[in-house]
């Protein structure tokens, strides 16, 4: 099997993050230098993979292949991949206590690599408008849910679900988990990161070429 060896980064993400490396679990077609990616050169006969994201790092997992089946999960839909780079599906609109907005020409790209849920400001701007997070976490309880829209399927989020939490010592601090971006006109995605996959379990399928959401 081979693999990159990286030897150099930058960036605080790098400083700041507890891992000790990255695995690439997208499509071929976006891997640097083309090198095969881990599931693709694996000799799995299932080439799927699972994640179950919850607030306590510790409790949180990944199986592959297939889904874990103690945890009787219930799908909430399986939508195909439209293009294969990221894994992206068709995304319809989002909605929040602005009302709609539309993403049509975006895709959604499901990428647990991924912690918030980030788009270009123009999407995301009329979306937020007024909906602020305190630092200090109060008020959070009373802010909007938001929707995500993909193949007509609507996701709800509550704000206990895109405000995230931060403990340092004894102090809790509250993050926005969705936000918007100054990108390129031609960036037509929409990053779904682990902001939404923790309140819906998904799997990912190489060889159906699909991403399936289940209810928790």
């Amino acid at each position: 099997m081979g693999f990159g060896e990286i030897q150099k980064v930058k960036g605080s993400t790098f400083l700041i993050s507890q891992m000790d490396g990255i695995i690439g679990l997208a499509f071929d077609t976006i891997s640097v230098d083309t090198l095969p990616t881990f599931v693709e050169q694996s000799n799995l006969t299932d080439k799927s993979f699972s994640f179950y994201l919850e607030d306590n790092p510790t409790a949180s997992y990944m199986t592959m292949p297939g889904i874990d089946e103690s945890r009787g999960l219930e799908v909430i839909k399986e939508h195909q991949v439209i293009e294969e780079t990221y894994w992206n599906v068709e995304f319809g609109k989002m909605t929040g206590p602005n009302g709609v907005v539309d993403t049509t020409g975006y895709k959604a790209a499901i990428d647990s690599g991924t912690s918030l849920i980030m788009g270009p400001n123009s999407l995301f701007a009329p979306l937020l408008e007024g909906i602020v997070v305190e630092e200090d976490c109060s008020g959070v309880d009373a802010l909007p849910d938001i929707t995500f829209t993909f193949d007509n399927v609507d996701y709800n989020l509550t704000s206990y679900d895109y405000v995230l939490r931060e403990t340092i010592g004894t102090q809790t601090q509250c993050i926005m988990g969705i936000m918007g971006a100054d990108l390129p006109d031609d960036f037509k995605y929409v990053i779904v990161g682990d902001v939404f996959m923790r309140p819906y379990p998904v799997k990912f399928d190489r060889d159906a070429k699909t991403v399936t959401f289940y209810k928790k």
